[in-house]
């Protein structure tokens, strides 16, 4: 998948959205989100080793997005959003059997992500907070590079 691609895909499925809540807060997108879906939506923030920085799974009646703990704002934001894509697309859902978080991080990691799933997540994360009108952090160069090799 290009990026072109994953941009196109990130689109439609950034359309399924409720509207982006003004002023931004990735919390109140998720409290919408839920609604939307039927379906809590929790967030947690750990420190785990063996986790990377961000883990969507269902357990059968919530969504759970895990982000590392000390990831804040737009690091954060943009964690939260590429695992909200992985559970928009469906991607590799956590067997709801799992007994508890370590089986859930050892499900996710015996059964990763494909490099386009994880492109498409990349580019959903980064339109949405373009939507949102947030910046990653940095001076005028960062923000030029970001918008010059696409991730504006």
């Amino acid at each position: 998948m290009t990026w072109k691609q994953a941009r196109a895909e990130a689109v439609e499925l950034a359309a399924e959205l409720p509207p982006l809540p003004r002023p931004w807060r990735i919390e109140d997108l998720c409290t919408a989100l839920a609604a939307q879906r039927g379906r809590p939506l929790l967030l947690h923030e750990l420190d785990l080793a063996a986790l990377p920085f961000g883990l969507w799974y269902f357990d059968g009646e919530r969504d759970h997005i895990i982000s590392r703990a000390g990831a804040t704002g737009y690091h954060r934001d943009h964690i939260v959003l590429h695992e909200i894509c992985h559970m928009l697309a469906d991607h590799n859902a956590a067997p709801a059997a799992a007994e508890g978080l370590t089986d859930v991080i050892a499900a996710a990691m015996a059964n990763p992500h494909t490099n386009s799933q994880e492109e498409l997540a990349e580019a959903f994360a980064t339109v949405v907070l373009k939507q949102a009108r947030k910046r990653p952090p940095g001076g005028d160069f960062e923000q030029r590079a970001s918008a010059v090799f696409g991730a504006a």
